[in-house]
């Protein structure tokens, strides 16, 4: 897996003692540890660009008026030490009622002790080995893979997918569903879809023991959060993506309830290993009817981390019951298929001219009205990744160091929209006249 070494894990502070100070080019990051995960941010205050990773780190503070606080939630605050402002060190949400202003991420995968740059993808180049098939379903394939050289496999955390170059060349992203400790081989399910885009046909056609494929990339659009409690909801194939929380969150004695939908048993994947556990709800819509997602968002404690894959009907239905709901929830979605077109087409303004200097590579292009950012980086010869080109399955996630994206994904969430400081370019464009990408 490629990207630089930025530092060991043990050389970060412990938390509420500070960051590690380090430098990623010409960008200053600093990285916290805030729970059990470590958090970086780009050294830069929203406020006149001072140093902010030099701050402080203390206080359990509350938003209220600019400058004036409330104690008693239980929170850590990074304190830029130039002009006092403050920031919420998990989300990096500026701390004052109103402020629109947050601190940059950096991209940062952590494996085997060591803290990885990834602020250009978790880029791989790993050859693979299907060892073993198992049909679960008439249409569900389950497929272990193991690295050709027999050596470990990176590591991944739940909610990842894995990027698959098929024998003809097509790239598909499969979710990650077996156990993240194992690292010996990988589990993923393919749904065969005769209406889809080939690749799932594809697979199921070519599959055998033996077959020699290649993963490019591990994506993480849907991680775990910290939460008090958990609601998972699957429709269909989404279980797959489910399926690694459901045992993080029974080692850690989580409270959590798993709900997965299907229209019947015989087309749904893993009930096997999902009967035996008390937490999870099969509901079969033939035999019972539709599931009311309102009243199961309605019953769930305040704090709830609800975490759903599956269809877009769904996870639509989901959004308005969590947007309704009378106390504050927190809701993740991952769609296993593109959303409807209307939710990744331009707003209702022309395109215009977009300035882009690709930071990496040097240089400025301009990109035409009508053609993708994704295009135009191609057409000045700098590699950059693709899969669907449409929107959804974040293959060419890029991060902005300058600039304000114009979102037209259907994979950032509204907090990583907000921070401005990674977009899609296969369909986002601009906010701002240009931008400045780490590409």
């Amino acid at each position: 897996m490629t990207g630089a070494v930025l530092a060991q894990l043990d050389a970060v502070p412990p938390q509420g003692s500070g960051g590690l100070q380090v430098q990623v080019g010409d960008v200053p990051v600093g990285l916290f540890r805030v729970g059990d995960e470590v958090v970086a941010w780009r050294s830069v205050c929203p406020h006149a660009a001072a140093p902010v990773c030099v701050g402080a780190v203390d206080g359990t503070r509350m938003p209220s008026a600019v400058y004036e606080y409330e104690y008693g939630r239980d929170r850590e605050i990074l304190q830029c030490p130039w002009h006092g402002w403050e920031f919420d060190l998990r989300s990096g949400e500026h701390l004052a009622a109103g402020s629109a202003a947050r601190l940059r991420r950096h991209p940062i995968r952590v494996e085997d002790g060591r803290i990885y740059d990834a602020s250009r993808g978790n880029v791989i180049d790993l050859p693979l080995t299907v060892e073993r098939l198992t049909k679960e379903t008439d249409r569900i394939l389950v497929v272990d893979l193991v690295a050709a050289g027999g050596q470990r496999l990176p590591a991944w955390t739940p909610g990842s997918h894995l990027e698959v170059v098929l024998p003809s060349g097509l790239v598909r992203h499969y979710s990650l569903c077996g156990d993240p400790r194992d690292r010996t081989k990988y589990r993923i399910a393919v749904l065969r879809e005769a209406d889809g885009r080939g690749g799932s046909e594809e697979f199921h056609r070519v599959a055998s023991a033996g077959l020699a494929l290649h993963a490019t990339a591990i994506r993480n659009r849907f991680p775990l959060p910290l939460a008090s409690s958990y609601l998972l909801v699957a429709g269909g194939i989404g279980i797959t993506a489910l399926l690694p929380m459901i045992e993080v969150l029974r080692r850690k004695r989580a409270d959590f309830r798993l709900v997965y939908l299907g229209r019947e048993r015989a087309t749904m994947a893993f009930l096997d290993e999902l009967d035996c556990i008390p937490e999870v709800t099969v509901v079969e819509s033939r035999r019972t009817g539709r599931v009311d997602l309102r009243a199961l968002v309605r019953d769930a404690a305040p704090g709830t981390a609800v975490l759903a894959c599956g269809p877009d009907a769904l996870l639509d239905e989901l959004r308005t019951a969590v947007a309704d709901a009378p106390q504050p929830l927190e809701l993740r979605t991952e769609a296993f298929q593109p959303l409807r077109v209307g939710l990744v087409t331009a707003p209702d303004r022309p395109d215009r001219d977009v300035s882009v200097t690709l930071a990496a590579s040097g240089g400025t292009i301009r990109v035409p009205a009508g053609t993708s950012i994704l295009s135009a980086v191609r057409a000045a010869g700098v590699s950059a990744g693709s899969s669907c080109e449409g929107g959804w399955c974040g293959t060419c996630e890029t991060p902005v160091l300058d600039g304000v994206p114009e979102h037209r994904d259907t994979v950032l969430s509204d907090e990583e929209r907000a921070t401005g400081d990674t977009m899609m370019i296969c369909v986002s464009r601009a906010e701002s006249a240009g931008l400045v990408l780490a590409l």
